[in-house]
C-alpha cells in the first residue's frame, strides 16, 4: 500500500483502464487530462507547411540492395527510418477533440488567474505528453525543480477546484 502512495502517477504514460474515473475533479486527473490533450494535439493533422520528407506511401518490398545501403547508415539515421516505416498516425475522434478544446479553455482560465501557474501546467503536459525530461526544462528555464512542482500541483489543484464549483462532468 505504502508503495502505492509513493508513485507519482501524473509522470506514468495515461491508460484510462488502470485510472478509472472520478467520481468529482481530482488534481491527478485534471493533470491527466491535459496530457491527453496535448497526446490528441500531436495526433492532429498539419494544416499548412511543407509535407515531411520522403515518401508518402509505405514500402512494401526491400531489396537486397536496400538492406546494404542501410548498412552504412549510422546508427540513428538507421532507428529513425525504421521508426517511420513502422509507424502508423491514427488521428483522434472528434470527442478526444471537444476534451482537448475544454483542456485548452481550463489553461485559458488559469492564465487569467495567474500565467505562471499556467505555463509551468502547460509545458508540464507538454513535455509529458511527449515523453520529454521535466527536468530538463527546468534546467532549460533555470526553474528550481522543487518550485515547479509545487507550482505544478498548486495550479492542477486550483483547476479541479474550478471545475468541481462549476460542476462540469467529470470525463
Amino acid at each position: 500500500m505504502e508503495d502505492d502512495l509513493k508513485i507519482n502517477a501524473l509522470e506514468k504514460p495515461y491508460d484510462e483502464e488502470s485510472f478509472g474515473i472520478p467520481p468529482r475533479w481530482e488534481p491527478e486527473h485534471v493533470g491527466r487530462r491535459l496530457v491527453k490533450a496535448f497526446m490528441t494535439l500531436d495526433r492532429l493533422p498539419r494544416t499548412r507547411g511543407p509535407r515531411e520528407p520522403g515518401g508518402h506511401w509505405p514500402q512494401h518490398a526491400v531489396e537486397w540492395a536496400d538492406r546494404l545501403a542501410r548498412a552504412e547508415l549510422s546508427e540513428a539515421e538507421r532507428r529513425a527510418r525504421e521508426a517511420a516505416q513502422n509507424f502508423t498516425m491514427l488521428r483522434p475522434t472528434s470527442a478526444e477533440i471537444a476534451e482537448m478544446e475544454k483542456a485548452f479553455d481550463w489553461l485559458r482560465e488559469l492564465r487569467a488567474v495567474d500565467s505562471g501557474m499556467a505555463l509551468v501546467a502547460s509545458l508540464w503536459a507538454l513535455r509529458t505528453a511527449r515523453r520529454k525530461s521535466v527536468r530538463r526544462l527546468c534546467t532549460e528555464k533555470k526553474w528550481a525543480p522543487h518550485t515547479f512542482y509545487r507550482k505544478r500541483a498548486k495550479a492542477l489543484a486550483f483547476l479541479a477546484e474550478l471545475l468541481n464549483s462549476r460542476n462540469v462532468p467529470v470525463f
